[in-house]
């Protein structure tokens, strides 16, 4: 898995591609989510558009980063899931905790929608 991020003035926008697998990735992705934080950028949209693949430890990842980022006043939103990494995601019900979104600009929008 490859992490890139992207400051928007008070939100941030993480672009993740190839496969969520958990392990060292999963600590790289939380130690960003905890950089964050200390810079106050607490308002998160994670850029699925490039992921293919997703396993349970991967859904762990994103359900950690909510719970921190919620924990400090602000929230994660998924967007440009492909059906096949939104499978797992429905199948466990994450979906009715994590707001998903068709496009990183839907998603960056509800932020503004929330103010």
């Amino acid at each position: 898995m490859k992490i890139s991020e992207k400051i928007l003035e008070d939100k941030v926008v993480i672009t993740l591609s190839g496969e969520i697998m958990g392990g060292d990735e999963s600590e790289k992705f939380q130690s960003i989510v905890y950089k964050l934080i200390e810079d106050t950028k607490v308002n998160v949209v994670v850029d699925m558009s490039e992921v293919h693949w997703m396993n349970s430890s991967g859904l762990g990842m994103l359900m950690g980063a909510l719970t921190t980022l919620r924990g400090s006043s602000g929230d994660l939103r998924l967007a440009s899931i492909s059906d096949r990494v939104r499978r797992p995601i429905e199948v466990t019900k994450l979906d009715s905790v994590i707001k998903i979104f068709a496009s990183v600009d839907d998603a960056l929008n509800s932020f503004n929608e929330e103010e």
